[in-house]
């Protein structure tokens, strides 16, 4: 089963609390080298950022589609930040389980 992990910051809004740890993301999606940080997706709709963690590269097509995602910012995030604001979100739902 492919668990879906939205964020949802309560006191800014998502591009702000992902700008506030990623300066400069990437218009491409590619996993972080660094296993302590995850990616995240944001993409604007309807006024708001939407953000989701993406944990596997199968998780990319589930939240992207299969085309190339246009649109959309990948942000490289610190995993501890991430589970602090996505409650859905822990270790074991990353590839391998990693930290």
């Amino acid at each position: 089963m492919n668990m879906r992990h939205l964020l949802k910051p309560k006191r800014v809004s998502a591009l702000s609390w992902l700008l506030s740890r990623d300066a400069e993301p990437n218009v491409l999606p590619t996993f972080p080298a660094d296993d302590t940080k995850g990616l995240v997706v944001g993409q604007l709709l309807n006024g708001s950022c939407y953000a989701e963690v993406i944990t596997t590269p199968e998780q990319l097509t589930i939240a992207c589609g299969s085309g190339l995602p246009l649109g959309r910012l990948f942000f490289h995030v610190k995993k501890d930040d991430l589970y602090v604001i996505c409650d859905s979100l822990d270790a074991a739902a990353f590839k391998g389980g990693a930290p």
